[in-house]
């Protein structure tokens, strides 16, 4: 057996001839419906990524380790993700680097949270929804090793609510009116600190930027992120007839001054 095959308890990754694709944890003895028909999960464990399998209807599939992309997008979610194209921005805007401490209020489902794991930072997850608390919960379990799921810390609270003696050197907001919640978060984030805030519609970019600025963050920037895939076939190179357009605005803003010029809770 390669020493890169799969295991039980592994994810992977099966896509068939039209490029379906299907993410599922493998477990020994059970077996799961794809679009090729059933797939016998002991048939998946010591397959070497890269390989391919046939279903119980003599389909094949091609099976992979899935990236931290594919889990992004195709594991269980609750609430709209945050997608990857915007995760890689966000860790940028963020600056992140191994042992920096970032608060995030808007867990959702965990796809952001398991990025900024996966950046080496601790995380200190806010959310006040407890059925988005416990799947993100469930996705950080199955999807990160024990060592970097450990670095995470979920708290069911209100981000309006939500207290610490800790300060953050970053900040994250994936909420509906983050302008809201950003008097009382701004008091806890370092000297030095950074935030970044993802909203949908331009109304909502307005109110961030609004009360960032008369908070006293300094800097702030608004940008949002295109993706558009290429056809590379013989002869033929173009874009793809449809792209990833607008997902999100991304904000972000350095700490100002003005944000330590008064006394603070402790």
């Amino acid at each position: 057996m390669a020493s890169d095959a799969l295991k039980p308890g592994e994810p992977v990754l099966l896509i068939d001839s039209r490029d379906r694709e299907l993410l599922l944890m493998i477990a020994e003895g059970d077996k799961s419906h794809t679009h090729a028909g059933m797939v016998d999960h002991d048939r998946l464990v010591g397959a070497v990524p890269g390989s391919v399998i046939e279903t119980e209807a003599g389909k094949r599939l091609l099976v992979v380790r899935p990236t931290a992309a594919d889990i992004a997008v195709h594991m269980a979610r609750g609430a709209q993700i945050v997608y990857p194209k915007d995760q890689a921005a966000l860790l940028g805007l963020l600056s992140l680097e191994p042992g920096l401490t970032v608060l995030e209020s808007g867990v959702g489902s965990a796809a952001l949270t398991m990025a900024l794991l996966r950046a080496g930072v601790d995380v200190v997850g806010v959310e006040r929804r407890e059925d988005f608390l416990n799947l993100a919960r469930k996705n950080i379990r199955q999807f990160l090793p024990p060592e970097v799921a450990s670095r995470a810390q979920l708290v069911l609270a209100d981000a309006n609510e939500f207290t610490s003696r800790r300060r953050f050197d970053r900040i994250v907001l994936d909420l509906v009116d983050p302008w809201a919640v950003l008097g009382n978060l701004s008091k806890l984030i370092a000297p030095g600190g950074l935030i970044a805030v993802y909203v949908t519609n331009v109304n909502q970019v307005v109110s961030t930027v609004e009360e960032l600025r008369r908070l006293g963050w300094v800097r702030d920037r608004v940008v949002e992120v295109l993706e558009r895939t290429w056809v590379v076939r013989g002869d033929v190179v173009r874009p793809e007839q449809r792209m990833v357009g607008h997902t999100a605005f991304l904000i972000s803003a350095c700490a100002g001054t003005k944000l330590f010029s008064v006394d603070r809770e402790s």
